[in-house]
């Protein structure tokens, strides 16, 4: 029977690091998942639009699907993080030590565990590991574990357990 060696991870939280955090699983949510499609239908409606401009002199369906799109790209982003900065403006919530430990029953937040039946998935990015339960997405940047050998561990549990995406 082998002996597992926890992992520690700790940093510090603030709302610098809920934009980068957010703005990660954005910009992978876009690429990986059925949201992009929407985006696709935005554009296809756009261009009947443009044919019913042209052919009818009718403007109203080409305005906004062209706003959708603008939107949908360029706009969206920006309303989540200003969504972000306002909470963590409002809140007072800065600077705040977290500390967690992975050991064999899962994640421990505290006193708190995260099983692994509750860990949906596991990415990893150039500056970290974005970790994805039921409840909550958490960001763990690569300065949160102790090496980059831990952190290679770390993803080789998630892995084993099935929960690493990519």
């Amino acid at each position: 029977m082998s002996t597992f060696k926890p992992i520690d991870i700790s940093f510090v939280w603030n709302k610098d690091l809920a934009i980068k955090a957010s703005k990660l699983f954005y910009d992978w949510d876009m690429k990986n998942s059925g949201k992009r499609y929407i985006g696709w239908f935005f554009i296809a409606l756009t261009q009947f639009a443009i044919v019913g401009a042209l052919k009818h002199n009718v403007f109203g369906l080409l305005f906004i699907s062209t706003f959708l799109v603008v939107y949908w790209y360029y706009i969206r982003w920006y309303v989540r993080k200003g969504m972000i900065v306002k909470y963590y403006d409002k809140s007072g919530i800065d600077d705040t030590k977290v500390d967690f430990k992975l050991t064999s029953d899962g994640l421990y937040y505290g006193d708190d565990l995260i099983d692994w039946e509750h860990i949906q998935k596991v990415i990893k990015f150039d500056d970290g590991v974005l970790l994805q339960t039921l409840n909550h997405t958490l960001f763990f940047e690569k300065g949160a574990f102790k090496s980059y050998e831990e952190m290679q561990r770390f993803l080789s549990i998630m892995k084993q357990h099935n929960k690493l995406q990519g």
